[in-house]
Order: structure tokens, then C-alpha cells, then sequence
């Protein structure tokens, strides 16, 4: 400014003056907003952290097996939501050999299912089985029955049953061990089984998946392969129940009482308590059928 010359001020009723107001208090709103962003940006980047945290803390990590602890704790949490209000029982599980222990599961009334390490102190009984084997039943490579199932009671299973003194299988004691063998070991709802060759087990000389046993039923799938004979010992051959065999595939033979027959899909064939069977298959193509037992004594 030249000397003489008097400074020059804006008024406040001037454009100019307005002008720089707007623009101050643009430049005041966009700060807020671009505090409040970063703001809301730091919790979202927090809280993710949280979950992450939580996820990898649930969660097994990649490569890293559930313990029987954990796969056990697990099913009982999802059995707790579908049973009864009245439900009360008590069973054992056993898991032999490496990361192995015992656990008692106790259900009472008003849907509480329990966990605990230890025996059950009262007599009942334990399933009983390995760790590899819990895992498959854990991930659906093959279901608990399917894993206990064997032609006699000598054979030997993945799964076994193991009774407490002064605890005998009784029928009530057996639908027991069905009911949780099946509800308890398979968790969530709806219920589901595989039934192929690579979820099932080779019994009675063939392939098999058990589906469902309770007392007075027993339902399983049965893949007969070329060479495969079903009940070629005689003790095996004979039931004190009816049975239903329903072809769903391929073409075997049937010996039913001193007669042969063809099974074919789409067949199904009754037989009768205390007639002899057994099923065989000389073709190339297996033959595949539903197998229901029914009444007293199944």
C-alpha cells in the first residue's frame, strides 16, 4: 500500500463478506463430516478386528483337528435344541488311545443337555470309539450306527457299546442307544445320511449304511457288488421278524426259503419271519436295495 493511501475494509453488507462466510461455514460441515467418516472408519476397522479375533478363536485352524472335547461339547449343544421339554437320560462316551478321555453326557428336563469330563456315576452306558473315527462321524463320513453295525456280536466296530455293572441290553435300554446314536451323534436338524459306497461299511457281506433303528424297526441300505453274498453264513440266515427288500438297482439273486428268484429295480420282496434268505450278485453293475425289518424282536 502506498503511503497516502487509506486501507480498505468489506463491510458486512457486502456480497463479498457473505461469500467468505459461506465458504467458511462449507469448510466447517465438511470438516465435521470428514471427522464423523473417520470416525465411523475407525470403528469398522476395530470391530473387524473383534470378529476376526472371535472367528479364529472358535474356529479350528486350517489343518488343525477338532479334539474329542470339542466335537463332543458341540453335538451336545445342538441336541440341546431339539430335545424333548421332559427328556432325562445319561450316557458315556469313551474315546480310546491318543487325545483320547471320558465324558458323561446328561440330559435333563427342561432341555438342559450337560457335559462333563469323567464316568457317568450311575450305571448306564458308553458308546465307544476312537478319535479318527469321532472326526468322521463329525464331519459326515459316516454316521454312529453305521460304525457300530456288525453280523454278530463278536465282530468287531468302530463304534462298541460298553454297559456299566448291573446295566444289561434290554429293549429299553437298546432303543436308548439307537435314539442317541442317532440324534445325539448326528447334530442339527433336519437329520441327514448318505447312503453311497463311500459312506458305507462292509457287514454281512456287503456294502451298508443304517439309516434308523428304534425298537420294532430297523431300516439300511445295502450295496450287494459282483461276488458279494448277503447272509452266506446260515446263523445269519434266518430272522424272528419280517423283512422287506426294495431293488432301487442293478440285478442280483435271491435264495428265499429254497427258492431262487432275480431281483431287479423297481422289485420289492417280502420275507416272512423265519424264512431263510441270502442275496448274491454275478454281474458287473452292483445291485442296490433298502433293507426294512419290522415288528417284535427287530
Amino acid at each position: 500500500m502506498e503511503k497516502g493511501e487509506s486501507r480498505q475494509t468489506i463491510s458486512k453488507s457486502n456480497p463479498l463478506y457473505k461469500m467468505n462466510i459461506f465458504k467458511r461455514r462449507k469448510f466447517e460441515r465438511d470438516n465435521q463430516i470428514y471427522l464423523r467418516r473417520n470416525r465411523m472408519k475407525r470403528w469398522i476397522f476395530f470391530i473387524t478386528i473383534l470378529l476376526m479375533a472371535w472367528t479364529l478363536g472358535s474356529q479350528p485352524l486350517v489343518g488343525q483337528e477338532k479334539t474329542a472335547a470339542k466335537i463332543i461339547t458341540d453335538w451336545a449343544a445342538a441336541y440341546q435344541k431339539k430335545v424333548s421339554p421332559e427328556e432325562e437320560g445319561l450316557f458315556g462316551i469313551e474315546i480310546k488311545g491318543e487325545g483320547g478321555g471320558v465324558w458323561t453326557v446328561s440330559i435333563e428336563p427342561g432341555r438342559k443337555v450337560k457335559v462333563r469330563a469323567g464316568e457317568p456315576d450311575k450305571p448306564t452306558f458308553l458308546f465307544t470309539t476312537d478319535l479318527s473315527t469321532l472326526r468322521k462321524i463329525d464331519k459326515g463320513e459316516i454316521n454312529a450306527l453305521t460304525a457300530a453295525g456288525r453280523a454278530k456280536a463278536s465282530d468287531s466296530a468302530p463304534v462298541d457299546i460298553k454297559f456299566m455293572p448291573d446295566v444289561q441290553p434290554s429293549p429299553e435300554v437298546m432303543k436308548k442307544i439307537f435314539h442317541y446314536g442317532f440324534h445325539f451323534f448326528i447334530p442339527g436338524t433336519p437329520e441327514i445320511i448318505y447312503f453311497d459306497e463311500a459312506h458305507s461299511r462292509f457287514v454281512h457281506g456287503g456294502n451298508v449304511v443304517i439309516f434308523y433303528y428304534t425298537t420294532g424297526l430297523r431300516t439300511a441300505w445295502y450295496q450287494v457288488k459282483k461276488g458279494m453274498v448277503i447272509n452266506q453264513d446260515e446263523s445269519d440266515q434266518v430272522n424272528p421278524f419280517p423283512t422287506l427288500f426294495i431293488c432301487t438297482r442293478g440285478e442280483g439273486r435271491a435264495k428265499l426259503g429254497g427258492k431262487t428268484i432275480t431281483l431287479k429295480k423297481g422289485m420289492m420282496v417280502y420275507i416272512p419271519a423265519g424264512m431263510s434268505h441270502m442275496f448274491w450278485n454275478e454281474n458287473d453293475e452292483p445291485m442296490e436295495g433298502i433293507i426294512i425289518m419290522f415288528g417284535p424282536g427287530a
